[in-house]
């Protein structure tokens, strides 16, 4: 963990929060926090528990407009 301040009262945590914490590129946590299987398991639970840490949760507008 590399100790990265939760952002403050307004501000979402964003994928890329979670990476910088988590030590991983952003496409690795989409991947875990999509479901996808390319992830290495316990890269997966580390991602999932910084996930759950800082709070992050999905922008479902942005993923309405995904298509």
């Amino acid at each position: 963990m590399t100790g990265v301040l939760i952002p403050g009262p307004g501000k979402r945590v964003t994928l890329r929060d979670v990476a910088l914490e988590a030590g991983v590129s952003i496409k690795t946590v989409s991947r875990v926090v999509n479901g996808e299987p390319a992830v290495n398991a316990a890269t997966a639970v580390r991602v999932a528990g910084v996930v759950e840490r800082l709070g992050y949760r999905p922008n479902e507008l942005a993923r309405s407009l995904k298509g």
